[in-house]
């Protein structure tokens, strides 16, 4: 214990010295946003402790818990996105009923349990993309017909699964294996438990608002543009960049949330995943420790920054974590109990992940078959097909088989990201207009002295401070000194006496701990490979570590050593919220702004308008707010100018990274592109294009030879039509005195 509290210590002083004293995030601490954020997460910790307290019986405990919930997100003007979301997700998870029903005929799941709904919400999401995929097919895939079918099929669904409860006697489903739904009074550790996690929970929520990053803004958040522009997923959009062609599960499934006038209605169900998250790694837990250890774990893992930070961003890495875990609970149950419903749900869950994040791929894959090796070592039947819940993988292979398919047919590659060299070696080619290289590296030779100097320094950012050029990524989504004390505590077993593992869990437990080597062991390997190693890599792993921690503290036989330990974590959990308080993907600071009288939500369509029109966008805005289809691509700033309400992309996507720089290296190549794009205009922001610059040299060259046409400029910026076919060369000149004139160009490089 002494050992493990100087370990405590020295990282958490570690952490503390490098993160606020010396490093970036003391100034952010200090500010008066994370001092009135830090007090309103006081406040609503206490209402939420005092309402889970004192209030008599579980139903008073939800409607009190409710109320301040849904309080504090009206304040903060995200009560209608998280309702709506949350409308969504039951729909999901009513389709998934109505689907599993058809498959188990009442038989598997007949209790309303946590179970119950997360399975449900797989088999609902996996049919929804399915669905979604095959409209686009038959070319009916546009959002206001995706948005019919999702209400109809919910509604068939709902009014199914009415009427089956009020058949059986049971119209109200039951909660009684439900979390926190008992009678009397809560133990003091479950009420602070739960207080945190929530409390959590709602800290990302009362920020949603400001804290739209890059990549969201960029491609996540614009898929009524980037995705699908009327027909469907699978047309050809014109867009070059990488990120346009990963495997699109997150925003398939969310289209009906998409094309709002806030954002924060296809962000706000990122929040309910993260939820799931905390809620899967507790049923884990849940296996081989009491309810009071798997609350304990989601509150551990509610503050650890990099699952957190998550719940706001249009990344894929919540939903892909959370069906990993859900693909290794099930893995889990079918060991221990053995039941074969257990064994195709995985694999469903497995194909899910495989159209959320390219790199699933490997993890996702590294999990599974250590499951398998597992499952042969404990000699089950891992590929019987008696049961009858195996035609629940025919609708999830199917949807992975469509999803594949769209970035089939746009790049000829099955996916996409840093995989083209295995692509390569296969015989598979890349399609005009994209261009992929290699696995990016961290620079170094492999196996070499600096190679692996440079690899201490990352694992020690990881683990200890993420300070450094190559860890700002690190820190927005960090796993936090926690790790490190985990690893202490995974030692425990080897110096402490254990509780004896009982036969039905020895497998399940083995097996467990083999899947947190094998994840560990490629998250190394992505430590020391990759040129840039973002955080959200490892949210899997930053769950295995909690869980797996959580585990081998509650099978202590010394209890009063897994209390000790528990009140030794407390200083840490601190400093974390301190870390989750200052760090977001956008760097935004504090919350969104209280308001009371409001529509429920904020309006950053409108917003986004203002912002274009202050840069001197008024007749321009108005001209491409016509049609949503137009097709244009920007010479500016991303992501502020792909703001406008139609198909931009930026010239950065094409001569930035996952773009093809071969199309930008000629004013003939970028000609050629926009033709086959089916560009209608090209805009240049003012300020943007400084002479000398190939940018600049390509656009003059359009402008001579006449591919621009039309040009209208407004405050120095300047919109074009795109003429595929060059002009006359008589007003060439002209035309170029006049691009001069009224253009404003950036500073000569």
């Amino acid at each position: 214990m002494i050992v493990l509290a100087m370990i405590t210590m020295a990282a958490l002083l570690v952490g503390i010295g490098q993160i606020y004293v010396t490093g970036v995030d003391g100034p952010r601490l200090r500010s008066k946003e994370t001092y009135w954020l830090l007090f309103e997460m006081a406040v609503l910790f206490l209402c939420l402790f005092l309402c889970l307290r004192k209030a008599a019986g579980p139903g008073m405990r939800v409607l009190l818990v409710s109320v301040v919930l849904a309080a504090f997100c009206w304040l903060h003007m995200v009560f209608l996105p998280m309702a709506f979301s949350g409308c969504y997700l039951f729909l999901m998870i009513a389709v998934g009923s109505w689907f599993r029903s058809l498959i188990d005929r009442g038989k598997a799941f007949r209790d309303f349990h946590m179970l119950t709904i997360m399975t449900d919400f797989l088999l609902g999401s996996c049919f929804l993309i399915l669905l979604f995929c095959v409209m686009s097919l038959l070319g009916i895939g546009s959002i206001g017909h995706v948005r019919v079918a999702a209400g109809l099929t919910g509604g068939f669904c709902l009014a199914y699964g009415f009427r089956r409860e009020k058949k059986e006697g049971q119209v109200f489903l039951r909660f009684r294996e439900f979390w926190g739904a008992r009678s009397g009074t809560l133990r003091w550790s479950t009420v602070f438990f739960l207080s945190l996690a929530l409390t959590m929970l709602m800290l990302q929520a009362g920020r949603m608002n400001l804290c739209a990053d890059y990549d969201s803004l960029h491609y996540g958040l614009r898929s009524e543009y980037i995705l699908n522009n009327g027909g469907g997923i699978y047309e050809n959009l014109g867009s070059i960049n990488v990120v346009y062609t990963y495997s699109k599960g997150l925003e398939i499934l969310l289209f009906p949330l998409s094309g709002l006038p806030s954002y924060s209605f296809f962000i706000s169900f990122q929040l309910w995943v993260t939820a799931g998250i905390l809620l899967a790694a507790g049923e884990i837990i849940k296996l081989f420790a009491s309810r009071r250890y798997a609350l304990f774990g989601m509150a551990l893992l509610s503050c650890i920054p990099g699952v957190m930070n998550m719940g706001i961003t249009a990344k894929t890495d919540s939903l892909t974590a959370f069906f990993q875990l859900l693909m290794i609970y099930y893995l889990l149950l079918y060991l221990k109990k053995n039941r074969d419903c257990y064994l195709p749900l995985a694999v469903c869950a497995f194909f899910m992940t495989m159209v959320l994040k390219p790199t699933a791929l490997v993890f996702s894959t590294v999990a599974a078959a250590t499951a398998i090796v597992c499952l042969l070592a404990a000699r089950r039947q891992p590929f019987r097909m008696r049961d009858r819940y195996w035609l629940a993988a025919v609708p999830a292979v199917c949807m992975w088989f469509l999803v594949w398919l769209r970035t089939y047919l746009l790049t000829g590659l099955p996916v996409t990201s840093v995989f083209y060299s295995i692509w390569a070696r296969l015989g598979f080619e890349v399609r005009y207009p994209f261009y992929f290289g290699g696995l990016p590296s961290n620079g170094g030779s492999p196996f070499s002295l600096s190679g692996l100097k440079h690899f201490v320094r990352r694992l020690y950012g990881v683990l200890l401070a993420p300070v450094g050029e190559d860890m700002a990524h690190v820190r927005i989504a960090w796993g936090s000194t926690l790790l490190l004390i985990f690893l202490a505590v995974l030692v425990l077993p080897l110096f402490a006496d254990m509780a004896e593992v009982k036969k039905k869990e020895k497998y399940p437990l083995l097996c467990l701990v083999f899947i947190f080597l094998t994840n560990g062991a490629v998250s190394l390997a992505a430590l020391y490979l990759l040129w840039q190693v973002d955080g959200n890599y490892f949210i899997l792993l930053y769950a295995l570590f909690t869980i797996l921690a959580v585990i081998t503290i509650s099978r202590l036989k010394n209890w009063m050593l897994s209390h000790a330990i528990v009140k030794l974590l407390m200083p840490v959990l601190l400093f974390n919220i301190t870390m989750t308080a200052v760090s977001n993907w956008s760097g935004a600071l504090g919350l969104s702004p209280v308001s009371v009288l409001h529509a429920g939500y904020q309006d950053h369509d409108a917003e986004a308008q203002e912002q274009m029109e202050a840069q001197g966008n008024d007749v321009i805005w108005d001209i491409l707010a016509e049609d949503s289809e137009t097709r244009v691509l920007v010479f500016g700033e991303q992501p502020q100018m792909l703001l406008f309400p139609c198909n931009a992309q930026s010239y950065t996507d094409i001569e930035g990274s996952g773009g093809n720089v071969y199309i930008s290296a000629s004013p003939e190549a970028l000609v050629c592109f926009l033709a086959y794009a089916g560009t209608d205009y090209i805009y240049l922001e003012s300020g943007y294009l400084k002479p000398g610059t190939d940018a600049w040299n390509n656009v003059t060259d359009m402008v001579r030879k006449g591919y621009m046409e039309d040009i209208l400029y407004e405050n120095g910026n300047a919109l074009a039509s795109f003429c595929p076919e060059p002009g006359t060369g008589e007003k060439a000149e002209e035309r170029l005195e006049e691009f001069a004139q009224k253009y404003w160009p950036g500073e000569q490089q």
